[in-house]
């Protein structure tokens, strides 16, 4: 800072009146007339005599000298007040000045530091990470229960930007091929026509595709039928296919069943494509597509169709390739219930190398449409997620999973009638039991179930029969298939007795639970405990979940019952901090 340093002070010794202001002693009897003479005649109204009129005369005398006095320094007093006044005001106006100046400082530090910061020394592979996390592809969308149709959420492409922030930044942008190889291209007669914004949408398409060079390509496509009038592909971006076909890798289509089935009149071919997403934007596929050639996809792996209620018979694929297939579809209130078990069935017969399936279902099949042979063994199927929408009283869950042998099953996951106050019927935890018992049991390690009843028995075979489970949900089921006589089973003695499923290590459970809640207890830090001691070893158990479902009246005011429950379970705090994962709560009974 430039300029003369204001070095105050307090003044301490100077003499100076301007710093040690005159005090002034004014006792309140000062003017009281002390002679009782002269008080006499406060009392009266007698004439004063010669001696008190002079008397008299000399104090006015004296007072009005006082009083002249008083105006003098009354009058210096005001000037000193102005003075200061003024000088408070110039220190206001320094004092501003220091706080301007300091903001300038401030700002010029923020700028220096900002030269300096980490960020302009980053090397391209984490600026390649950095821009990477801002890409949204594919084409996000979401669905609300009651609407007819998905709702699409198109996002500009950050790179735009990015590249416009310095030099830098635009040239790593322009480094890596692969930032540019994420193409969602929407549809509407806006970005295709033939008036300066189609031919600008259609530019900035290509120069994206020019600057992805030879990289592989994520493609999605989405025709937004509410601005849009095209029943096919837009020549343009027809034409661009072609040119780009042979770099696709993952392939998003969004669109209306007429526009899939005019897309084999183009004869493409994708032999890179590895991953392929199908939404059937109008949910009518079944009705008007049949083995539809779509393209020509040797290396196809996964497969995801989404409102496609029959897969199978309207795609011609490479079936027996495909080891990922997705099956989903939304809950719509006025169109017709979603997928059933046996076109799922005989879309998993052609998928001869399927490793990895997730199906929602909804509706049941017609027993009598079930013709072929039965159990369908899926000897590569490792990985089965399974949901299901609510429809009346309808179990297609249970359907598919009696018709199923999976012996190398690693992981299974459940959810029932996602979304619905009930649970669903024992029946189909207990044909989940069977699939697993048909298939061996398989070696499952992770197993979920969620939003359905089951029976004390079917719970305690998997227990006892699926011996390397390492992962147990239990979530939103009744309790009192979740007994005491289980827990007794799981908990680890030193009697030499062999232990149920020595590799579990995660245990959440959720419900309405009628268990002892000592015996829980007991069996949680028996595996705790004890692990080490067990021969073979058993694996500790590291994570327990625990959500109790109650009455809205327990939850604001417990009973003697629910108090003790809290206590024992708060026996489980102690390991909490030896390093176990507990989570222990409640929640209102729906």
């Amino acid at each position: 800072m430039t300029g003369t340093h204001l070095n105050w002070s307090p003044c301490t010794g100077c003499a100076c009146p301007n710093h040690h202001l005159p005090s002034h002693d004014f006792p309140p009897d000062r003017h009281t007339l002390n002679d009782p003479n002269l008080a006499r005649l406060t009392r009266s109204n007698d004439e004063p005599m010669e001696g008190e009129i002079a008397t008299l005369r000399g104090m006015i005398s004296t007072y009005e000298a006082e009083i002249l006095d008083i105006n003098k320094e009354e009058s210096h007093l005001e000037q000193f007040i102005s003075d200061m006044k003024n000088r408070i005001s110039l220190a206001q106006q320094k004092l501003d000045a220091l706080c301007h100046e300091r903001n300038h400082i401030s700002k010029a530090i923020i700028e220096r530091k900002g030269l300096l910061h980490p960020i302009r020394r980053l090397p391209a592979e984490m600026l390649l990470r950095i821009f990477r996390s801002t890409i949204d592809f594919p084409i996000s969308r979401s669905h609300t229960k009651g609407d007819n149709q998905w709702e699409f959420h198109p996002a500009d492409n950050m790179l735009w930007s990015i590249e416009r922030v310095c030099k830098r930044w635009r040239t790593g942008s322009l480094s890596f091929p692969e930032l540019w190889s994420f193409v969602n291209v929407v549809i509407t007669d806006s970005n295709f026509g033939e008036d300066p914004r189609g031919i600008a949408y259609v530019r900035r398409l290509g120069m994206q595709l020019a600057r992805s060079k030879l990289h592989r390509l994520s493609l999605s496509i989405w025709n937004d039928s509410s601005h849009s009038s095209f029943n096919s592909l837009p020549p343009a971006l027809a034409a661009v296919l072609f040119s780009i076909s042979s770099r696709v890798e993952c392939l998003h289509l969004y669109l209306h069943t007429i526009v899939f089935s005019k897309i084999p009149s183009l004869h493409l071919s994708m032999p890179s494509l590895r991953k392929l997403c199908l939404i059937a934007t109008d949910g009518d596929t079944s009705n008007d597509v049949e083995e539809l050639d779509l393209f020509h996809c040797p290396l196809l792996r996964e497969l995801h169709v989404i409102d496609v209620p029959n897969a199978h018979p309207s795609f011609t694929l490479p079936w027996t390739q495909i080891t990922t297939f997705t099956s989903d579809h939304a809950l719509y209130e006025t169109r017709a219930p979603g997928t059933e078990p046996l076109p799922l069935l005989l879309t998993m017969q052609k998928l001869m190398a399927l490793e990895t399936c997730k199906l929602r279902l909804e509706l049941q099949s017609r027993e009598v449409d079930f013709t072929g042979s039965y159990p369908l063994s899926c000897s590569n199927l490792r990985v089965l997620d399974l949901s299901s929408w609510h429809y009346k009283d309808e179990l297609p869950i249970k359907q598919l999973a009696e018709r199923l042998t999976l012996p190398a099953l690693t992981e299974l996951r459940v959810s029932c009638l996602s979304g619905h106050p009930d649970r669903d019927s024992k029946e189909t935890f207990t044909s989940i039991r069977g699939l697993l018992e048909r298939s061996g049991p398989p070696p499952i390690t992770i197993f979920h179930f969620d939003h359905g009843d089951m029976r004390e028995d079917d719970l305690l075979y998997i227990v006892r029969e699926c011996s390397i489970l390492e992962v147990i949900h239990l979530t939103d089921v009744n309790g009192d298939a979740i007994t005491d006589q289980m827990h007794r089973l799981l908990t680890l003695g030193v009697n030499g007795t062999t232990p149920l499923v020595p590799r579990l290590h995660t245990l959440r459970v959720s419900g309405t639970m009628s268990f002892d809640m000592q015996i829980f207890v007991d069996m949680v830090e028996s595996r705790w405990t004890l692990a080490h001691a067990q021969s073979p070893p058993v694996r500790r158990l590291d994570e327990v979940n625990l959500c109790r479902f109650l009455h809205t009246e327990h939850l604001d005011e417990p009973d003697e019952d629910e108090v003790e429950r809290i206590t024992v379970l708060s026996a489980l705090d102690v390991y909490r901090a030896q390093g176990m994962d507990v989570t222990l709560g409640t929640k209102a009974q729906e």
